[in-house]
């Protein structure tokens, strides 16, 4: 959404689907990772360098290289995309661990489901423990400031992935813009209906970010064709369970439906498997989200022919880099866009792919 994003920031920008085909992309990938990781670590040493132990007793400010840091990590919950992220960042963390002779842990707690007052206990927990830094994604950033609050007060690095940081909050958040994001999904999507048509949307969690931005830019580029009518509005949770669920509710209910949104990990999974179930695989359009392997065996079946990716590797791995340079005191930019990718059944062929 212009001029959604406010303050610094750092981006990687959208990837074109050329870049992103073929399987020479995951190298691709693993070099630039390599680079950004040698970069950080020279950036991190010389950090640590200028704060020798002689400058450290001069000056109380001053952070030094500790010998082990313990970063915990929180989704929504427990899910394959969010694992995504999870490994990404406990791998980031081993590199930057061997580059500066560090131990780098990630301390990995998923909710069991998309629950608020679940996610706050665990959030409350973890700031009781004192850890080094804490990456969460909330499902209510807002709701959840006063605890977040509560962990910068005591002076513990904290950084948002994929949720967006309300203004003010001195937060840095890793994302993509997922009002684009939702934009481009939906203008994929009205191209497979002829820009007419019946329309029903799977929303997600509503009060995450990141989910209600895609939701606005759905709606938003459906208001405007007046052509299209959204006939149904499901919630998924980012559940694939209550994605299939609830898709095979509104396919029964509207048997001349043209096309099903999405807007979260779980929703094109659970689309997806409700359309073959049902026998109408072809006859219902959709475009999915991101990459997770349920997807990607979907799309080699020829359920649907694109996703746009959220970036899930990028966003675990400056989870922890994020951290460890504001443990040594060097400023990091309000948002972090990692941009998004264009999954297309050429890149699955073969059989699963790492993902972005």
């Amino acid at each position: 959404m212009p001029g959604r994003h406010g303050g610094n920031a750092i981006g990687f920008g959208r990837s074109s689907p050329a870049l992103l085909s073929g399987r020479g992309r995951r190298g691709s990938r693993e070099v630039l990772m390599k680079r950004l990781i040698r970069s950080f670590a020279m950036a991190a040493c010389v950090a640590a360098a200028a704060i020798g132990p002689a400058q450290a007793q001069s000056s109380e400010d001053t952070p030094e290289l500790k010998s082990e840091y313990r970063f915990v990590m929180i989704p929504i919950l427990a899910q394959a995309w969010f694992d995504i992220v999870h490994n990404a960042a406990a791998s980031s963390a081993e590199k930057l661990s061997k580059q500066l002779g560090t131990n780098i842990t990630i301390d990995y707690q998923a909710p069991a489901q998309a629950d608020l007052g679940e996610q706050n206990t665990l959030l409350e927990r973890a700031i009781a423990t004192n850890p080094d830094g804490i990456a969460i994604d909330a499902i209510d950033v807002n709701a959840s400031m006063p605890i977040i609050k509560e962990a910068q007060d005591r002076g513990i690095p904290i950084v948002l992935f994929v949720s967006t940081a309300p203004q003010g909050s001195q937060l840095t958040y890793i994302s993509n813009d997922f009002y684009d994001q939702g934009r481009i999904l939906g203008e994929e999507l009205l191209k497979r209906i002829d820009n007419k048509g019946k329309v029903a949307i799977m929303h997600g969690v509503p009060t995450n970010s990141a989910h209600a931005d895609r939701y606005k830019a759905l709606t938003d580029l459906f208001e405007k064709n007046a052509d299209i009518e959204v006939v149904d509005t499901a919630y998924d949770m980012d559940d694939v369970q209550k994605a299939q669920t609830e898709a095979s509710r509104i396919l029964a209910a509207n048997p001349d439906l043209d096309a099903i949104a999405v807007v979260d990990a779980a929703g094109p999974v659970g689309v997806g498997l409700a359309l073959r179930e049902a026998d109408r695989v072809g006859e219902v359009a959709y475009v999915g989200i991101d990459d997770v392997p349920q997807l990607q065996q979907l799309m080699r079946e020829g359920v649907l022919d694109l996703s746009i990716a959220t970036r899930p590797r990028m966003i675990g791995e400056w989870s922890t880099i994020t951290l460890l340079l504001q443990n040594l005191g060097i400023d990091t930019p309000s948002w972090i866009d990692t941009g998004i990718g264009y999954m297309t059944p050429d890149m699955v062929a073969e059989g699963n792919i790492d993902g972005f």
